[in-house]
């Protein structure tokens, strides 16, 4: 973890800056993001263009909706995330026969023109210097590095055509998959931020919400906390960047644990932005940590959480 640092729209108690942000699917949530209070957008979902088209969005479209974007945020940090549907979500894609495991940066290396068109759109957007390139599904450092190899090839454009850009726009990796934390080591040399997603539960479990094993799914499950954990303690050696998505960065009591972890990005729905502001503001880092280490010696999920719900009024006194 990063030392403290006197400025911050959030930070602890002790001076570690936690940055708050929200999420939007749809540029209607990117206007309720806006006026939450965020300092930024955590994820912005680019699938809302996808989904009800018979084609394919075009560059221009994609331009103009990151350029609003930009705008309805005021140059708040915006992370965007590539298309991150499967194939049969996508009406363009129904007749190419693709697998359902073929989505995003998987589907964006198969079909490498879905994404040079979506980077060339952020890359011309990127001139406020508030975006950030969030891709979804990897596994292998090998898909960063050809994701790397498109994004030079989109900028050898722009500069023979003299369009500006931000050549220093930040990459990062959604966690979904396990492999990504096996190899955070080697990803956190390619990559600026990881943003860990709640699938991450699901694939480390290997079961979904409504199927066989779903009893096993809940919020504090000691895997997912461990992989957060193990994650964090990896990259944040680099100084890298760690978010945890909602639901759990929403619950106020898992806020302390997911800090002590070396977690310095949450994002929550907007309505529950200004509680977990309160429950940072009034924390230490030494006294979350103390919490974190007991929590995390339970063996079952409903024990976690309970203890941390119980200890959340004494941390904050």
């Amino acid at each position: 973890m990063h030392g403290p640092e006197n400025q911050s729209q959030t930070h602890t108690a002790d001076g570690y800056i936690i940055k708050v942000n929200t999420s939007a699917y749809s540029l209607e949530e990117v206007e309720a993001a806006a006026d939450s209070g965020a300092d930024g957008l955590g994820l912005f979902s680019t699938d809302f263009m996808y989904c009800n088209n018979a084609d394919l969005p075009s560059e221009e479209e994609q331009y103009r909706i990151f350029k609003k974007v930009s705008q309805i945020m005021d140059n708040r940090p915006v992370t965007v995330r590539t298309l991150n549907l499967k194939p049969s979500q996508v009406p363009a894609l129904n007749n190419l026969g693709l697998p359902e495991q073929c989505r995003g940066v998987r589907l964006g290396l198969e079909l490498p023109e879905i994404l040079k068109t979506q980077i060339r759109a952020l890359a011309r957007a990127s001139v406020s210097r508030n975006f950030r390139l969030l891709l979804p599904m990897v596994s292998d450092v090998s898909e960063i590095l050809k994701v790397k190899a498109l994004i030079d090839g989109v900028q050898r454009e722009l500069n023979e055509k003299n369009i500006e850009y931000d050549s220093y726009m930040e990459i990062g990796i959604e966690v979904e998959i396990p492999a990504a934390i096996v190899l955070a080591q080697v990803l956190s040399f390619e990559v600026s931020f990881f943003n860990i997603s709640e699938n991450l539960k699901n694939y480390t479990l290997a079961i979904d919400n409504e199927g066989y094993g779903s009893n096993l799914i809940h919020e504090y499950a000691p895997s997912f906390l461990f992989q957060i954990a193990n994650l964090a303690e990896e990259v944040r050696k680099r100084k890298k960047s760690v978010s945890v998505e909602s639901p759990l960065a929403g619950e106020p009591a898992a806020v302390p644990i997911l800090i002590s972890m070396g977690v310095n990005e949450l994002i929550m729905a907007p309505g529950q932005i200004e509680r977990a502001r309160q429950v940072i503001s009034r924390l230490t880092v030494p006294k979350a940590k103390l919490v974190a280490s007991k929590a995390m010696s339970f063996r079952f999920p409903e024990e976690i959480k309970q203890y941390a719900e119980e200890s959340l009024p004494r941390l904050l006194k």
